[in-house]
């Protein structure tokens, strides 16, 4: 119990820090970036195992879908670019670390809440 409370505490202490040195401008693109690889991966697991058992309509939605996730990849980083650089700016620099540092905690309480459920679900109950 008290081990696992511990991770959190760490885990709530790293995002913070993390959050607030990266910024809110800038934690909000590594989440996007981190969804929009998790769905590639996921995306080319999908196209290889269809294309082992030879469906081919899965394969062609797989690589449309990969293809797809690249351009709206693209277009995320031309959004993100200027507003990155417009959280550099000295006013809005202090707002955007601190706002960083309220994201870090927000991803600390979702990452402590989906390990708990995961620990409980293969039956390690930790309080």
């Amino acid at each position: 119990m008290s081990a696992f409370a511990a991770v959190v505490v760490l885990l709530f202490i790293w995002r913070i820090k993390g959050g607030y040195a990266c910024g809110m401008m800038q934690e909000i693109v590594n989440l996007l970036s981190g969804v929009i690889s998790l769905a590639c991966v996921a995306l080319v697991f999908l196209a290889v195992t269809s294309a082992m058992s030879k469906s081919t309509h899965i394969l062609t939605a797989s690589i449309i879908a990969l293809v797809l996730l690249g351009i709206l990849f693209k277009l995320c980083r031309l959004v993100f670019a200027p507003l990155l650089a417009v959280g550099s700016i000295s006013i809005i620099s202090g707002i955007n670390k601190v706002l960083g540092a309220v994201m870090g905690a927000a991803e600390a309480c979702l990452l402590a809440y989906f390990s708990y459920k995961a620990l409980a679900h293969f039956g390690i109950y930790v309080f």
